[in-house]
């Protein structure tokens, strides 16, 4: 009986760390597109440097109160 538990143990483990390597190896896509990315940034008041630097946002720092 204590044979059969450590094998079923085994098998079990052995497919666990078979799942989590397959899965961990597929790789990421995109979280945005350049599209959508522009969008929030047009939306956040921002201008789209996309096409000089990829994915790239400028904000205008806050003014330093001088005239």
């Amino acid at each position: 009986m204590t044979t059969r538990n450590i094998l079923l143990g085994a098998l079990l483990a052995a497919g666990a760390c078979g799942l989590f390597t397959a899965c961990g190896s597929l790789p990421q896509g995109p979280t945005y597109t350049d599209d959508e990315l522009r969008a929030i940034c047009e939306r956040n008041g921002g201008w789209w440097r996309g096409e000089l630097i990829a994915g790239y946002c400028e904000f205008q720092s806050p003014s330093s109160g001088f005239p």
